[in-house]
């Protein structure tokens, strides 16, 4: 089986059907119903954040679950469809904000979300379909020869969700614990579809993109080669020459992924510049979400290449 890498589409339903288009995929009917086909022996993985920002929410669902029902789709939850879930589930939220909802119906959660509500503006059996279909997705996947997440895989985070959910599925009954954020389990949760965030040294912090002075910053995971300090792993820090040059001491938060394990696909990050070189040159943990250009990765059967679309730059 050979499968196809696809990272975080988020509404963009030209984004994809160009990304399916390029890698051989095709658009066929069938007693009435139109559906994407893949290539003999291919199959896509999806690496979850379907839905906001973009204007179609709807036909990008609509394309993957088609795949995905058929059997030519695999996928994972990003954490889009997790905050959805929380957003339209009754409950109590992390934090001051407090409305009835496992994900408080702030401006700022009513923006971000704001495409999605644009086309699910009731509480309809499609709603309830799709927040459904977004429950079933699991975590993570291991595939023995390839593995995928959105955004980390830690694997002291995935063998504490094992423990209770072996198939790295939630259910209903885990929702209002992930949403308080406050158990070693929702920790874990939070860590596989957000990426790890470490305390830096007392007295330490940088001003992030807005200003904001934090004392903690989001952990690169995958950097390979050795001790790395705050600086050399941070992500997010608009000046890392503002975090101390130190090596990050191990802890139980602390987790690089190990050079010897099997290759690891993810995506979340939104990552800047040009990823050709990061293309060519890969470890075996390979981010795959460039927002200005269009990448995906074919992996299987003697086959691993990774491609940047000629059509993808915004």
């Amino acid at each position: 089986m050979i499968h196809d890498i696809i990272p975080d589409i988020h509404a963009d339903l030209s984004r994809l059907e160009k990304t399916l288009l390029a890698l051989g995929y095709r658009k066929t009917t069938i007693a009435g119903e139109t559906r994407w086909r893949p290539p003999l022996g291919h199959r896509a993985a999806f690496l979850g954040d379907f839905i906001d920002a973009g204007p179609q929410n709807r036909e990008v669902l609509k394309v993957v679950r088609t795949l995905h029902d058929a059997g030519d789709a695999i996928a994972v939850m990003g954490n889009h469809e997790l905050n959805a879930i929380l957003y339209h589930t009754r409950g109590t939220a992390w934090g001051a904000e407090q409305d009835g909802w496992m994900r408080a119906h702030t401006a700022k959660n009513r923006q971000q979300h704001g495409s999605f509500l644009a086309e699910y503006p009731d509480d309809d059996d499609a709603r309830r379909s799709v927040l459904a279909w977004f429950l079933s997705l699991p975590l993570a996947l291991d595939l023995a020869d390839f593995r995928i997440v959105h955004a980390c895989w830690s694997a002291r985070a995935l063998s504490v969700i094992a423990a209770r959910r072996p198939t790295l599925t939630l259910t209903e009954a885990d929702l209002q614990e992930v949403a308080l954020e406050e158990t070693d389990f929702a920790g874990a949760v939070a860590t596989t579809v957000k990426g790890p965030e470490i305390d830096l040294p007392s007295g330490a912090g940088f001003r992030d993109f807005h200003g904001t002075w934090r004392g903690q910053m989001r952990l690169s995971w995958w950097q390979s080669g050795g001790p790395q300090t705050y600086r050399s792993a941070a992500l997010s820090v608009p000046d890392p020459m503002e975090l101390p040059d130190t090596p990050i001491p191990a802890s139980d938060r602390v987790e690089f992924y190990p050079d010897a394990a099997a290759p690891v696909f993810f995506g979340h990050y939104k990552l800047q510049g040009e990823p050709g070189a990061v293309l060519s040159r890969p470890g075996n943990a390979v981010c795959l979400d460039w927002p200005d250009y269009a990448v995906s990765w074919r992996l299987g059967s003697g086959v691993s290449q990774g491609f940047i679309h000629d059509w993808g730059v915004r």
